[in-house]
């Protein structure tokens, strides 16, 4: 069982450049359930001709946000506690056209490492902290795909995992979701393998979302 929802239908590039189509991997596994199912959206984002790239989120190093603000929040600058990945990683995120957001569901959340690395994006704001509220926003706008795995067979598993992630996403962060996969049921090494139905629909979900007539 895959669940697929497409919120829009095509978006454009200037200029008709291929789309820049970026993925996080926020599972320590590689090659498991959550990895094959981006390794399939991106296959089908290259096959309408889109640039893209897969990150391991196990892989960077992400030191934990110590919850400072001021020294990120002021400016529109980075983080200047750390010079860790992140360093890479959010101006990654700031030149895509589409990001995908993938994790395995644990403990009824995605994956600490996808939380650590949120919490290390807040350097994409701007805030004026006299009125608080935010005024500038570097991703703002910005087009993206929420996908979580997980091996419980009842689908309402994911609930409150798409709920925080989508209020990450929308609200945070204020991009544009576009689209969102969801496979239950799988928990070993391969068990995905055994639906290729939604790694067909991952496929034709990127497709999808990368059509430039």
């Amino acid at each position: 069982m895959v669940e697929v929802r497409i919120l829009l239908p095509y978006f454009y590039t200037p200029g008709g450049y291929p789309l820049k189509v970026i993925a996080f991997v926020a599972s320590p596994r590689k090659q498991g359930n959550t990895d094959t199912l981006v390794t399939s959206f991106l296959q089908g984002a290259q096959d309408r001709g889109a640039e893209t790239e897969k990150i391991y989120l196990y892989d960077c190093t992400i030191n934990s946000c110590q919850g400072c603000y001021r020294n990120c929040w002021l400016g529109p600058g980075d983080c200047t506690r750390f010079h860790d990945d992140m360093n890479h990683l959010i101006p990654a995120m700031i030149t895509s056209d589409l990001i995908l957001f993938a994790s395995p569901v644990y403990m009824a959340s995605y994956s600490s490492q996808l939380s650590v690395f949120f919490e290390r994006c807040i350097p994409v704001h701007h805030v004026d902290l006299e009125r608080k509220i935010i005024v500038g926003n570097r991703l703002k706008g910005k087009n993206a795909v929420m996908a979580l795995v997980h091996d419980s067979p009842n689908p309402a598993t994911a609930d409150l995992p798409f709920r925080s992630l989508e209020h990450t996403l929308q609200n945070n962060f204020q991009m544009n979701i576009v689209g969102k996969l969801h496979v239950p049921g799988v928990r070993d090494k391969g068990d995905i393998a055994h639906k290729p139905e939604c790694l067909r629909e991952a496929f034709l979900l990127a497709e999808k979302l990368c059509y430039q007539p």
